[in-house]
């Protein structure tokens, strides 16, 4: 059997063939399974007259329901974490900042600082220790709707408040998911040929590389991947990072000749597409460039470039195609 490499793509065919925003079944199912459960806990919670204890007993009774608050209040977690810092500093701690998880401990250990968190929220701007140290454009942010108890059981509200909570973790769970589609491509391809795959530092470019073939001191196929739904200025430092690794491989080639070695990207996301002059950057850095729709040319880039006694199941097949047209 001959496999067939198709040639790069210009820029432009390639964004054609890009998926803006990925959908993944599994990933789907399990965040819808984990938004019911916790507006189901939610629905099933009872409020207590005393606004401070309710809301102590609110933020206890689910380590997700903190999340909650803050999405009730638009505030994001990165900005709570600096105004509880601003509230440590008026009482006098001057400690390093604390991470959600230590929140979580401290707030189910010490009934003390489970009522100041409550009353931060509570009371806002009108907090008189937070007053002379965080912003009132902050602080307005902070203060939590008077009637959150009601809030809290709006089944619609509160999914999309849930939604919201966990759109950073969803976002970071489908880059996982991406990078293990690529994997299971490549664990195929290692169980029909024999050829091993791994992440790790590559000398030849510096840098730790994805995916190495068949291993980091004989990297002839490296894979870097990227999906990004949203855009960020490391975009730009990532497409710098890798001119300078392509530019390490060519000269490789160069000056060393024999087996080629290879430099593929994987790139996909509407982030990707919304910053082009980054895209283009990596585009032209790349011997192979592909995403979602594309990975099946994993296999004959593979075929084509690791040397055949590093297949020790099936001979390396034939492989029509190379880097140009």
């Amino acid at each position: 059997m001959t496999l067939t490499l198709h040639p790069k793509p210009t820029l432009d065919a390639f964004i054609r063939t890009c998926t803006p925003l990925a959908i993944i079944e599994p990933l789907e199912a399990e965040f819808e399974q984990r938004i019911n459960a916790i507006a189901d806990a939610m629905l099933q919670y009872e409020g207590r007259n005393d606004p401070v204890e309710n809301l102590i007993r609110f933020l206890k009774a689910d380590r997700d329901f903190l999340g909650i608050v803050l999405a009730l209040t638009n505030l994001s977690q990165e900005k709570f974490l600096r105004i509880l810092s601003a509230e440590r500093f008026a009482n006098g701690d001057y400690g390093t900042e604390w991470g959600i998880d230590a929140i979580h401990r401290k707030f189910r250990s010490d009934a003390g600082f489970a009522e100041r968190i409550a009353r931060l929220f509570i009371e806002g701007r009108e907090n008189s220790l937070l007053a002379e140290q965080v912003a009132g454009f902050y602080l307005n942010q902070l203060s939590l709707p008077q009637d959150w108890n009601s809030l809290i059981h709006d089944h619609q509200l509160i999914q999309t408040s849930i939604r919201r909570k966990l759109a950073g973790e969803y976002n970071v769970k489908k880059g996982a998911a991406i990078e293990t589609l690529i994997r299971d491509q490549l664990d195929r391809i290692q169980e029909k040929y024999g050829v091993s795959h791994t992440k790790g530092q590559v000398v030849l470019v510096r840098k730790e590389v994805d995916h190495v073939l068949p291993s980091v001191e004989q990297p002839y196929v490296m894979i870097m991947t990227s999906y990004m739904e949203t855009t960020s200025s490391s975009q730009t430092a990532r497409a710098n990072e890798q001119s300078e690794m392509s530019s390490s491989v060519r000269q490789d080639n160069i000056r060393y000749g024999g087996d080629s070695r290879v430099f593929v990207n994987f790139v996909d996301g509407a982030g990707w597409l919304a910053r082009r002059s980054d895209l283009r950057k990596i585009h032209a850095a790349s011997d192979y460039i592909i995403n979602l729709k594309t990975l099946d040319q994993l296999e004959p880039i593979v075929c084509k470039y690791v040397p055949k006694r590093f297949f020790t199941k099936q001979p390396r097949p034939p492989v029509e195609g190379s880097i140009n047209a």
